[in-house]
C-alpha cells in the first residue's frame, strides 16, 4: 500500500493497511494508524501521530517545526485524531516546550484547503475549519465549532464549542460557546441555534432556553460582563451550566 515513489523511513510506524501515495515523505518517528490515506506529496515529520481512518490530501505538511523564535529544536509533537479530513496544502505545526509540547487535533475534524494550524493549538472534536483559515499559536477551538473561510485567529484566542465564526474575519478576542460571531472587529450576534439543534441529546429545548436567557444577560443587558458572570454563578443551576460547562468550552467566558 506504499507507492514506489514514496519514501517511508524504516523508523516510522506505519500500519499495513495505510495508503501512502506518490511522492509522500514519512520521517522517522512518525506514527500512522490503520486505514490512514496520504494522497500525494504529503510530508509527515517525526513526532507526528495520525489516528485511524484519517484522510490527508495532496501537498499537506504535518508536523513541521513550530514557527516560533523560542523553539530550539526540542522534541515536540503533533497528534491528529481518528477520521479527520485534512485537505490540500494545509500546514499543521508541532508544539513548543513553552506551550506544553503538543499541537492536538481531535477526532472527526475537517480542515479545508490552505489552512494553517500553528504550534500548541487545540482543535476539538467535530470542528470545521474552512478554506484558508490561519490560526496563530496556542489557539483553542471547541468541539463542533465552525470557522468560516479566510478567517484569521490571533494567537492565544479561543473559540468556544458549538460556536460559529463567519468568513473573512479577524478574531482578536475569545468567542463564547454556542454563539455566532461576525464583523470587523468581531461581534457576537446570537446563539448558533443550527448547531445546537443538530445535537438534541446535548441541547434539549430547555437547555437552549436557558442559554438564550444567559446570553441576553451577558451580552444584551448593557451590564458589565464580570458582574453578570457572578450573578449567573449564584443563580439557578441550569443558567449557570448553560455557559459554564467545561466539557464543551463554557469555561471560555472570561470577564
Amino acid at each position: 500500500m506504499i507507492h514506489p515513489s514514496a519514501f517511508v523511513s524504516p523508523q516510522a510506524n506505519v500500519h499495513e493497511s495505510a495508503v501512502i501515495g506518490p511522492w509522500c515523505l514519512v520521517d522517522a518517528g512518525a506514527e500512522i494508524a490503520e486505514g490512514v490515506i496520504l494522497e500525494s506529496r504529503v510530508h509527515v515529520y517525526g513526532g507526528v501521530s495520525i489516528g485511524k481512518g484519517t484522510h490527508v490530501f495532496d501537498g499537506a505538511v504535518l508536523g513541521a517545526p513550530p514557527q516560533d523564535l523560542k523553539y530550539g529544536g526540542e522534541p515536540t509533537r503533533l497528534e491528529i485524531g481518528e477520521d479527520c479530513i485534512i485537505r490540500e496544502y494545509c500546514t499543521l505545526n508541532r508544539g513548543t516546550v513553552q506551550g506544553g509540547g503538543c499541537t492536538r487535533v481531535a477526532d472527526k475534524v475537517l480542515i479545508m484547503t490552505y489552512s494553517h494550524i500553528a504550534h500548541d493549538c487545540e482543535i476539538g472534536r467535530g470542528a470545521v475549519i474552512a478554506n484558508s483559515c490561519q490560526l496563530g499559536g496556542h489557539v483553542r477551538i471547541g468541539e463542533y465549532a465552525t470557522i468560516g473561510g479566510v478567517t484569521g485567529i490571533q494567537q492565544r484566542n479561543q473559540v468556544g464549542a458549538y460556536a460559529f465564526v463567519g468568513g473573512t474575519h479577524k478574531v482578536d478576542r475569545d468567542v463564547p460557546p454556542c454563539v455566532k460571531a461576525s464583523g470587523n472587529p468581531i461581534r457576537y450576534g446570537a446563539l448558533n441555534l443550527h448547531a445546537l439543534r443538530l445535537h438534541p441529546e446535548e441541547f434539549p429545548e430547555e437547555r437552549i432556553v436557558n442559554l438564550q436567557r444567559a446570553y441576553r444577560m451577558l451580552y444584551r443587558s448593557g451590564r458589565p460582563v464580570a458582574e453578570v458572570v457572578e450573578e449567573l454563578k449564584k443563580g439557578p443551576e441550569p443558567l449557570f451550566r448553560a455557559f459554564f460547562d467545561d466539557r464543551w468550552g463554557g469555561s471560555l467566558i472570561r470577564p
